[in-house]
């Protein structure tokens, strides 16, 4: 074979495969267009029944605060030495018959696996209404109990909201998921920024 007939084989090939890259990618395009707005809707109805999970029969306002860890850290937010705020990714007044019953608070600890979300609930009096992690990329079976298991997360229910629960690995009275201490340990993370970022709203 000629080098002028390779060298336009090679040429047909690279048009052949730009044009098959092009397709693959206005395809993935067209997926994601359709496939986006039921993801985030998706998050949505999770979010809001995980909410009325925990602070049953409240109508929530969405005070529209989204923070980086960093920012979390800035607005006073202090957590047990060692462990570091995790990101809000929004924050929800509740009310139940016009009176104030606490907030809702979505955070996302960085866990084994990743970076996890959860919802986390503080009452009015002080305590911890509840917490629930709505996704995570935890090892199934380990980590993934924060999730799947209710009752190890009840323990958080009724726990001071003062933002300073620490698993008992480091001296505190939650009790981690075994084999998942670096999991337990983002879970109560979570809830003690919640804590603490609720307690700065007065």
């Amino acid at each position: 074979m000629s080098e002028t007939k390779k060298g336009e084989g090679i040429g047909r090939l690279i048009v052949v495969l730009g044009l098959i890259t092009f397709v693959c990618a206005l395809l993935l395009g067209v997926v994601n267009q359709v496939t986006a707005p039921l993801i985030e809707q998706n998050d949505i109805n999770t979010r809001n029944a995980a909410m009325e999970e925990i602070i049953p029969g409240a109508e929530f306002e969405d005070l529209g605060v989204v923070l980086s860890a960093e920012d979390v850290a800035a607005a006073g937010v202090t957590l047990p030495a060692g462990r570091s705020a995790a990101a809000i990714s929004g924050v929800y007044k509740a009310t139940v018959d016009g009176q104030d019953a606490g907030y809702c608070v979505q955070v996302n600890p960085k866990g084994f696996g990743g970076e996890l979300t959860m919802i986390v609930g503080i009452s009015t009096d002080g305590t911890v209404a509840g917490a629930k992690v709505t996704a995570h990329g935890e090892t199934p079976g380990l980590g993934a109990k924060s999730q799947t298991d209710p009752e190890w997360i009840k323990q958080y229910q009724g726990q001071p909201a003062d933002g300073q629960l620490q698993v008992t690995k480091d001296g505190g009275t939650i009790n981690a998921i075994t084999g998942s201490t670096i999991t337990s340990r983002a879970v109560t993370d979570g809830v003690n920024t919640a804590a603490a970022y609720v307690a700065t709203l007065g």
